[in-house]
């Protein structure tokens, strides 16, 4: 069919290229959302990883990485799937046999007791990736690190350095979203707890790190931090320092409304105090902690730990310090009696 000197072509090829015009169109947006979405869900290939603290090893597992882990510290015990790995025991029963046991016996080899490591053991596991944190283990980072190991390494300070801790590994590890929702999530359930008691009156509190001294907690640590959210106030926070030796006369005179002494799984029956020790210490029989039968033991594994069981840690704090406010969380050791808290205050109506 000829037009004006040009050549028509039938109604119906003309529909056909369009066709595949649209087709092709089609194809290179499916195949765009395709190179998008496989490069969102790209993560880091599967790495061989030592946990230096019980704290990493929870950050991990919370991540998700647990299948990743080829070495720990003989103090790893939560969550509780990590008791159930192949040759795991507890801190106080594990006794190193050999690197062949700890290879071949063992789910997870144990390569650490925190400020001490077992260097040929680590080398035999060919580890891609170490975490360590805390200043003890800053010498022992560096001689990693000159070995040719890929150490992460954190000091945290704050709570925010331990969110910036579980962001740090889930980065490196190929978990970065879920690093983000875990951290989203934690500071929504903080922001729940400042809520209330930011409309509720103080516990000043005495909390002691280690009784022999005693070793007592200063100000600037995440254990400071968890205090203060929980609606307490240190009574040492104008010493900064995360843990100094107090005289007991200071202690009487900053007069606490609680005392808090460490206890925790497996200890030693010479590696904690008992409430009644405490309470018989030269002029503690003035405090009103001791007055009102408000000294508890507080769990160390769940206290001192930066990591994801912080949140959990401010929950039992602010339970123990307020419970007339707040529940006792799930998966925490059960507290030592609350006392008579009465005596300070009434039950109270629940502030909205």
């Amino acid at each position: 069919m000829v037009f004006h000197g040009h050549l028509l072509k039938p109604s119906n090829q003309r529909k056909g290229k369009k066709m595949n015009r649209k087709q092709h169109i089609f194809y290179a947006i499916v195949l765009t959302l395709i190179v998008i979405f496989m490069t969102s869900c790209s993560t880091i290939p599967e790495q061989r990883i030592i946990s230096l603290s019980p704290s990493h090893t929870e950050v991990l597992y919370a991540l998700g990485l647990e299948d990743q882990i080829v070495g720990w510290t003989k103090y790893c015990n939560y969550p509780p799937e990590v008791q159930e790995t192949g040759g795991w025991l507890p801190y106080d029963e594990y006794e190193f046999k050999s690197i062949h046991d700890e290879l071949y016996n063992k789910d997870v080899a144990v390569v650490s007791a925190f400020t001490k490591v077992n260097y040929e053991l680590i080398d035999s596991l060919k580890p891609t990736l170490i975490l360590a944190v805390h200043k003890m283990q800053h010498d022992i980072t560096q001689k990693l690190r000159d070995k040719g190991y890929n150490v992460l390494y954190f000091e945290p300070q704050t709570l925010e350095d331990v969110f910036k801790l579980i962001q740090g590994v889930g980065d490196a590890a190929g978990k970065t979203n879920r690093a983000k929702k875990l951290i989203a999530g934690y500071r929504y359930e903080i922001d729940e707890i400042k809520y209330i008691t930011a409309k509720i009156p103080k516990a000043k509190v005495y909390f002691e790190i280690n009784h022999v001294g005693p070793w007592v907690l200063g100000a600037g640590s995440p254990m400071d931090q968890i205090l203060e959210i929980a609606g307490g106030e240190n009574i040492f926070n104008d010493v900064q320092s995360e843990a100094f030796k107090a005289e007991l006369v200071d202690i009487v005179e900053r007069n606490p409304d609680v005392i808090m002494t460490p206890l925790w799984p497996h200890a030693g029956r010479n590696e904690v105090t008992t409430v009644r020790e405490i309470m018989n210490r030269p002029g503690f029989e003035m405090i009103n902690a001791v007055i009102n039968d408000r000294v508890y033991h507080y769990d160390s594994s769940l206290l001192k730990k930066p990591g994801p069981r912080q949140i959990t840690a401010i929950k039992k704090m602010a339970y123990l310090l307020h419970p007339y406010y707040f529940e006792n969380p799930k998966n925490s050791v059960d507290p030592w009696e609350l006392g008579k808290i009465d005596a300070l205050y009434s039950p109270p109506t629940v502030p909205r």
